[in-house]
């Protein structure tokens, strides 16, 4: 297990849950998520972890530079790209042992980019930029309604851990059944959960 799987593995288990990993075998059959999640005895839902690194693009070209030199330049940014590849990915590995979707999909992503947030994370999954006072703008379509359009229906709960906040979480409300069981486990209220406009 990798240090990003043992932080969501550590998350989960603080929040009450048994997790447990695919067994080699499996994992040699095909490609799977990382855990299974239950209550006790009772399997609650399948979990995939992913992480972002650090972006370091800059950090590269400032120590190949020569003194005085000016590096950098124009580029895609690569949050949105990661996050849309990450989102894609997993709901590949959910349909290899959920593809009726019986279960809930829970994907943790493990933040360790300073320049990524939780708002990049609601830009790729509804197509909005939020601004701070409120606005809605649907800059980011070309992520939502791209390749992951279907996709991104498939996972029911995504869970951002940064380095060094709290825990955010985003029901995507594809599945009422599902999201009421989540609810339930996570102990939250349907009532307590922020709607946003998309």
């Amino acid at each position: 297990m990798d240090a990003n799987e043992i932080r969501a593995k550590n998350y989960l288990e603080k929040l009450g849950f048994r997790v447990e990993r695919f067994t080699k075998a499996e994992t040699r059959v095909k490609k799977t998520p990382d855990f299974r999640v239950f209550a006790e005895d009772r399997f609650l839902f399948f979990c995939e972890v992913k992480s972002s690194p650090p972006d370091l693009w800059l950090d590269v070209q400032l120590e190949g530079a020569a003194s005085g030199e000016i590096v950098g330049g124009v580029r895609n940014d690569s949050i949105f790209n990661r996050l849309t590849s990450d989102v894609y990915t997993a709901a590949q590995q959910f349909d290899s042992v959920n593809q009726r979707q019986q279960y809930p999909n829970v994907l943790v992503l493990v933040n360790h980019d300073d320049n990524a947030g939780f708002g990049d994370l609601l830009s790729v999954l509804t197509g909005n930029f939020f601004s701070d006072s409120g606005s809605i703008h649907p800059i980011y379509k070309k992520y939502s309604e791209g390749r992951i359009k279907k996709e991104k229906a498939k996972i029911h709960l995504y869970v951002w851990l940064n380095d060094n906040e709290s825990d955010h979480k985003f029901f995507s409300n594809t599945n009422l059944e599902h999201h009421g069981d989540l609810c339930s486990a996570l102990g939250i209220h349907a009532s307590e959960i922020r709607q946003i406009n998309s």
